[in-house]
């Protein structure tokens, strides 16, 4: 093997001066400061190991010399070492040409977010299911418009459900899932929008201690009619006497899911009053695991859809996320303690458009492109095989 430095003003005209004479296949081992510049030694494929340290413009042409490596007896003992020593470094320089690569020359990187799309769709509430869509349909770099765009198809498998103009509508669910709260938010939305409909109130909570009262006073501030039913019987007799237009909502007694003989007693009253129109109220602050046994305990009461109470104690893609793993429809979510600003309509819209304002843009970050250090230890050893 044999060597040759070369010097140019900066490393792209080395470059070019190494391309020039020794091809695309170089092999340069080292490159370093010197005051002309900077200095690369390149390996040359000749016979010799003459260290050829002259400019770059002159190259020495190589003297070749015959060896007989058929018999180490046929050739002497000098022509032997060479060849030995011409074996060692063969296997030296690829062994050089394979790990060390410190001096590739390197393909300029894209620009890339700063923060990862996982940690973004992390920060804003959407998990689960939602988030698996969003990221095979997002690049790293989505802003506002990709992400409204990913949203509302990722979204369309949500049944919107609405509330029945006329007619009575059960609400269902755990004890302290907000039922009474909402009863009270949907009555005074009754009264402010002036709807036609007269509204009667029903209550058919016997358990909860001041339930009667509470319901009562209600119907005192907002000048609506209070019933009560303890049973089937009775609450079919009360409901005959209202007016055919009537829109009536109807408030039970919290079951929890594992009280499978309440479920049953509050599903013989619904059928034999002959409400079907049952509204299933869960809290989102509960627990995963006690959000998915009551929904499949509830499944069995068929209800016309679901209703998500304290929708505020979730990151703004919370809900969105929540309501893609339910898997029923959905009639609307409560999300504050004041009842005249708690409702909030079914419409996915209004999920996208309240959770774009919270989504972080991506940064990004344009890597800066790769130079030759501007000092070089000289006996370094770094060596790579690279196209000039």
């Amino acid at each position: 093997m044999k060597i040759k430095k070369y010097r140019a003003a900066d490393s792209q005209q080395a470059m070019r001066l190494i391309r020039a004479e020794q091809g695309p296949d170089a092999s340069i081992l080292t490159c370093y400061q010197v005051p002309e510049g900077i200095e690369f030694v390149v390996a040359l494929d000749a016979p010799d190991l003459d260290d050829v340290d002259q400019p770059a413009a002159v190259v020495a042409e190589p003297r070749r010399q015959k060896i007989d490596v058929r018999s180490g007896a046929q050739g002497s003992g000098g022509d032997r070492d060479m060849l030995t020593l011409r074996q060692e470094l063969g296997s030296m320089r690829t062994l050089l040409e394979r790990h060390l690569h410190r001096l590739a020359v390197r393909e300029p990187q894209p620009a890339v977010a700063a923060s990862s799309l996982l940690t973004r769709l992390a920060a804003a509430g959407l998990t689960g299911p939602l988030q698996q869509r969003l990221r095979a349909l997002l690049p790293d770099t989505a802003g506002r418009d990709a992400l409204a765009e990913a949203l509302h198809a990722s979204l369309a498998d949500i049944s919107c459900a609405s509330w029945p103009e006329q007619g009575v509508s059960a609400l269902i669910g755990p004890s302290g899932a907000g039922k009474s709260h909402l009863l009270a938010t949907l009555a005074l939305q009754h009264v402010l929008t002036g709807a036609p409909q007269p509204l009667y109130l029903v209550s058919c909570d016997q358990q909860r201690f001041g339930a009667r009262e509470q319901l009562q006073a209600l119907g005192r501030v907002l000048r609506l009619p209070v019933l009560f039913a303890s049973d089937a019987t009775m609450l079919r007799e009360e409901l005959a006497t209202l007016p055919e237009n009537a829109r009536v909502l109807l408030d039970t007694a919290g079951v929890d899911h594992g009280d499978s003989a309440a479920l049953a007693a509050l599903a013989t009253l619904l059928d034999d009053a002959g409400i079907d129109h049952r509204a299933l109220v869960i809290a989102l602050d509960m627990a995963d695991g006690v959000q998915h046994d009551t929904l499949a305990a509830y499944a069995a009461l068929n209800p016309a859809g679901i209703v998500a109470t304290r929708a505020d104690t979730l990151a703004a893609g919370g809900l969105a996320s929540w309501l893609c793993r339910s898997g029923m429809p959905w009639l609307g979510a409560s999300a504050s303690r004041d009842p005249a600003t708690a409702w909030r309509a079914a419409d996915t819209r209004t999920l996208v458009d309240g959770l774009l304002p919270t989504w972080v843009e991506p940064e990004i970050v344009v890597p800066a492109a790769s130079e030759v250090p501007a000092t070089v230890s000289r006996w370094s050893w770094t060596a790579q095989r690279i196209s000039a």
